[in-house]
């Protein structure tokens, strides 16, 4: 009796060990696991489109594939050129930028000090020297370069997903394949309703801005966009930007009028239109979105607040297949194990 009493207990702790070693593995493989996942990420959000146009326009898979290329690159580059060119109007106004930043930093020492707030170690030429500058300059450079080597890892290795999760028409895939779209519908269908969604949003977002007149719309724009396909966390880094610029340049009323339509398009977002079109797609409460962004962050760094919910889709979906096949393995036995008793009688009566 008491060993039967302990079972349960015991198993708890043999799965809560198995968790523990497994979350493990992903933190020590993050280093590893991370490119592949942003990798099949990416290949979700493109494989609608060699789809759609293999059945549109009846193309074989290569020429599906090759016009895919072409039509991403066009628009990478596109829209590589139009943030070059916004990046390089903004650095001839950093000089204006630099002077704002230093007289609203001496009215902010000036009104502490009057309320007895000492903020004497501080100074103008203490807050932004030439050394500072510089080594800020030096970490962003690096972290480009580490960044650029990525995102070509990245996509290359999305590619070669890609190339196995598109199939011609008619023509078996293989068990890769299969399992790739099986895990992958509910991750596709988030991705599509995030993309819907922050571009409407970033659409708001910008005629907000050129209303005010904030410099640069088109890049706080698409840095919103990129952004807002990390829940929470995405949107508060997204707003900071234009609202401080907006500060420098136009004063602290506007600042408030940027930030207060940001944030009222944003919960007209969350409240609005998100529930509607999640509730067609993909099923998640915010419970489940905070949890996993807690737990995919920790696990796999910051990339894992962008792998967050796809991840925790994922590991669903293979829960309640792994449920589902208990739960047909149970009936199977259940079936069969009643029948042998009487088997085994009818024998014995023959004989």
């Amino acid at each position: 009796m008491k060993g039967s009493s302990s079972q349960p207990m015991i198993s708890l702790l043999q799965g809560v060990a198995c968790v523990v070693i497994i979350m493990w593995g992903i933190r020590t493989a993050s280093p590893l696991l991370m490119p592949l996942a942003m990798a099949l990420l990416l290949a979700y959000a493109f494989v609608p489109l060699p789809q759609w146009l293999m059945q549109r326009f009846r193309l074989g898979k290569t020429a599906a594939l090759l016009l895919t290329v072409a039509l991403l690159g066009t628009l990478n580059v596109i829209t590589v050129i139009l943030l070059y060119d916004s990046v390089g109007r903004m650095r001839t106004r950093l000089p204006v930028y630099h002077e704002r930043f230093m007289a609203l930093f001496e009215k902010s020492v000036v009104f502490t000090n009057a309320h007895g707030i000492n903020f004497a170690n501080l100074s103008t030429a203490k807050v932004a020297t030439s050394d500072r500058i510089l080594e800020f300059s030096r970490m962003a450079l690096s972290g480009a370069g580490s960044f650029l080597g990525d995102g070509l890892l990245i996509s290359a290795l999305a590619w070669i997903l890609l190339i196995q999760m598109v199939g011609d028409a008619g023509a078996k895939r293989g068990a890769l394949a299969e399992k790739l779209a099986y895990y992958g519908s509910d991750v596709q269908r988030y991705i599509a309703i995030s993309a819907e969604t922050g571009i409407i949003t970033a659409l708001a977002n910008l005629i907000v801005f050129v209303a005010v007149g904030v410099d640069f719309p088109i890049i706080w724009c698409v840095l919103y966009f990129f952004l807002h396909f990390i829940p929470n966390v995405g949107f508060i880094l997204a707003i900071v930007p234009p609202a401080f610029l907006t500060l420098l340049m136009l004063g602290w009323k506007k600042a408030l009028l940027v930030a207060g339509c940001l944030v009222l398009t944003q919960m007209l977002t969350d409240y609005g239109l998100t529930p509607i079109l999640m509730k067609k797609g993909v099923d998640i409460s915010l419970l489940e979105i905070t949890v996993s962004l807690m737990v995919w962050g920790f696990l796999l760094g910051p990339a894992g607040e962008i792998l967050a919910i796809p991840l925790t889709i994922t590991l669903r979906k293979f829960i309640e297949q792994l449920s589902t096949d208990a739960e047909l393995d149970a009936r199977a036995i259940g079936v069969t194990s009643p029948t042998q008793p009487v088997v085994e009688s009818s024998a014995l009566a023959g004989a």
